[in-house]
């Protein structure tokens, strides 16, 4: 991973649309090539703090069926306040990512919209915050949030900043995920390949059988075949492999 600074990416901060507009240059540099999901993410907290005027910490919230999770975040502060939201199940980031839009607070002290998560959030030193959907790919939501300690740190500079960053992320991420989803599909069939080799070796089968017998474990126990093939190739390779057709 290349390491990134915030000389490398510009500054924002000035409120100059040439300087903005280089800055954005500049992120689009550091995005352009990330090994994975996770990678890209790291980098982009970087980049938002670089180009987003008024912002002091960030974090990236990813929500998929299952739950919601901070996937990168420049500060233990972030974390602790984007948890909150997910436990309470209110908050800017969660109103962002649902309703596909940027959501600003002027002043957590004063605000009602989440009155489980604003005092804890004011208490805690965030006292503007903003959150923007940045990416929606294959079943993933992604959403930025930022965070300031000063009150009405997020004006139409900010909108338009994040707005532009996030449009960016969006293209970025989808070629990064789908080159994710890729290697994943890559690797379980990999895994898949080894394990019917195994079987065919272990039961003098050949390769149609081999996968039938897999297939019908898979089904039998509930288990995704890839968690399968996993586990008979870890079996095998720590020298413990038992037959998972009576395994109990």
């Amino acid at each position: 991973m290349n390491n990134v600074t915030d000389h490398d990416l510009g500054d924002a901060s000035d409120g100059d649309a040439a300087d903005l507009a280089a800055a954005m240059a500049a992120a689009a540099l550091v995005l352009k090539e990330p090994e994975t999901v996770e990678d890209a993410l790291a980098r982009l907290v970087v980049v938002a703090l670089s180009v987003i005027p008024g912002a002091e910490q960030c974090g990236i919230s990813v929500a998929d069926r299952k739950a919601v999770t901070t996937m990168a975040s420049t500060d233990g502060m972030v974390d602790r306040l984007d948890q909150l939201q997910y436990d309470l199940d209110e908050g800017p980031c969660l109103d962002a990512m649902r309703h596909h839009t940027s959501v600003v607070v002027d002043d957590m002290r004063t605000e009602t919209r989440w009155p489980r998560f604003a005092p804890p959030a004011a208490e805690a030193g965030c006292i503007s915050q903003m959150g923007i959907e940045i990416f929606r790919e294959s079943g993933r939501v992604g959403g930025l949030n930022l965070y300031s300690t000063r009150p009405s740190a997020f004006d139409d500079q900010t909108r338009q900043a994040a707005t532009l960053l996030a449009i960016h992320t969006s293209v970025v991420m989808g070629k990064v995920i789908a080159v994710d989803n890729l290697h994943h599909a890559l690797r379980t069939r990999q895994l898949i390949g080894q394990a019917v080799g195994i079987v065919m070796y272990r039961y003098a089968v050949d390769e149609q059988a081999a996968f039938a017998y897999l297939n019908r474990i898979s089904q039998n126990s509930n288990v995704k075949l890839h968690q399968v093939a996993a586990q008979i190739v870890a079996d095998t390779a720590a020298g413990t492999y038992r037959d998972p057709a009576h395994a109990r």
